[in-house]
C-alpha cells in the first residue's frame, strides 16, 4: 500500500477514552498519495504502549488540510483532536493549506446567504466558523480557509455587489462566534432544525442547499457550524436508533467534520414543508421520486444524505433549542 512518492505529514491526536475515561495520545501520520485520484491514508502510533495502534490504511473521507490544530477527525470510529504538529514542516505545509480570513454580511445582503457562500465555495475556499448574529440586523460572520485565498477572494468579490459582504479582521469578527457576546438568535417557537451534514460542507454545496431553502421560502432565523461529539450526535439522532439500521453509520457521519445547523421558520406546518423540500430519507428513492428534492440533488447514500431535518411535528423545538442553547 502506498508510493514511496507519497508525502507524509506528522501530527499528535488525543481520543478520550469513554470506557475508561482518560484522554489517550497517539502518534498519527497522513499519506498524501502521488496519485491524483489517491485517497489520504493514516497510520497511528501509541507511544506510551511502544506499539503500532493502526496500521496504514486508506481514509477516502479526509483530506489533509482537515488535519489542523485544535480541529477534529474521525478516524476507525474515533473522534480525535489533532494537539500539536510533529514538526515544522507539517505546520507550515497545513498553515498554506488552510489560510483563513474573516468576512461579514451586510444587514442588506441577508436574503442573498446561499448566493454570497456559493461563490466563496465556487472559487475553491471552505467554510470554517459561520454564525449568524444580530448586530442592528441579520449580519454573518463566516471564517474562510483555503490555499491561495487572496486571490480566490477576490475572484469572488467580483462576482457580488460591492455592499454584500466585506472582509473584516480577525479581532473583528471573533466576537461573533461568542455567545457572550452575541447570543443566540434563534427563536425557538414555530421552527424546524435543518443540519447540513459535514459531507455536504466540505464538498462545498451548503451555498447551493442555503439558496434552494430561502427560495422556497424559509426564514433562517439562526444558524451556526458546530464539530458534534459522538455523545451529542447520538442525542440528537436517538429517535432514529433501533429504526435505521443504518444508524451507526449516521452518527459517524454527523461526528466526521463541521456541519452546518440552521432554524428555519415560516408560517405554518415549518416541519412537514421543510421535511418535503428534503424529500424522503433513502436518496435513490428520492433521486426517482423526488429529483429535486435536497436529498437527491445532493445526497451521497442514505447516511450521506446531505440533510438532517426534524422529523415530529412535536420536535422541532427541542431540536432547535438541543443545538442553538445547550451545545457550546
Amino acid at each position: 500500500m502506498g508510493s514511496t512518492d507519497d508525502e507524509s505529514y506528522g501530527f499528535t491526536v488525543q481520543w478520550h477514552d469513554p470506557q475508561a475515561d482518560i484522554i489517550r495520545k497517539y502518534e498519527l501520520t497522513a499519506f498524501v498519495p502521488a496519485r491524483v485520484d489517491g485517497n489520504l491514508e493514516v497510520a497511528m502510533y501509541d507511544p506510551r504502549n511502544k506499539r503500532q495502534f493502526l496500521k496504514r490504511m486508506p481514509m477516502p473521507n479526509l483530506q489533509l488540510s482537515d488535519f489542523h490544530k485544535g480541529g477534529h477527525v474521525l478516524v476507525a470510529a474515533r473522534q480525535l483532536k489533532v494537539v500539536e504538529y510533529s514538526d515544522k514542516r507539517t505546520e507550515m505545509a497545513l498553515h498554506e493549506q488552510r489560510n483563513t480570513f474573516a468576512v461579514k454580511t451586510c444587514t442588506g445582503a441577508f436574503h442573498q446567504l446561499g448566493n454570497i457562500v456559493s461563490r466563496i465555495e465556487d472559487q475553491g475556499l471552505s467554510i470554517g466558523r459561520l454564525r449568524l448574529v444580530n448586530d442592528r440586523g441579520p449580519v454573518v460572520a463566516i471564517e474562510v480557509f483555503g490555499a491561495d485565498v487572496g486571490s480566490k477572494w477576490h475572484a469572488a468579490m467580483n462576482t457580488l455587489p460591492e455592499n454584500f459582504v466585506k472582509e473584516v479582521s480577525a479581532d473583528e469578527a471573533e466576537p461573533c462566534f461568542d455567545k457572550a457576546s452575541f447570543p443566540s438568535t434563534a427563536a425557538g417557537d414555530n421552527c424546524t432544525l435543518c443540519v447540513i451534514r459535514p459531507h455536504a460542507l466540505r464538498a462545498g454545496q451548503a451555498g447551493k442547499i442555503i439558496s434552494a431553502i430561502q427560495d422556497d421560502g424559509f426564514e433562517i432565523s439562526a444558524a451556526q457550524t458546530f464539530h458534534l461529539k459522538r455523545p451529542e450526535a447520538e442525542e440528537l439522532l436517538e429517535v432514529y436508533k433501533g429504526v435505521l439500521p443504518y444508524y451507526t453509520d449516521l452518527v459517524e457521519v454527523m461526528t466526521s467534520g463541521p456541519c452546518l445547523a440552521m432554524e428555519l421558520r415560516c408560517e405554518r406546518d415549518v416541519v412537514e414543508k421543510f421535511r418535503s423540500l428534503c424529500g424522503p430519507y433513502d436518496v435513490d428513492m428520492a433521486k426517482h421520486l423526488r429529483p429535486t428534492s435536497l436529498r437527491a440533488r445532493f445526497g451521497v447514500d442514505n447516511p450521506k444524505n446531505a440533510v438532517h431535518s426534524t422529523d415530529l411535528e412535536g420536535d422541532g423545538e427541542r431540536e432547535v433549542q438541543y443545538v442553538f442553547e445547550m451545545l457550546n
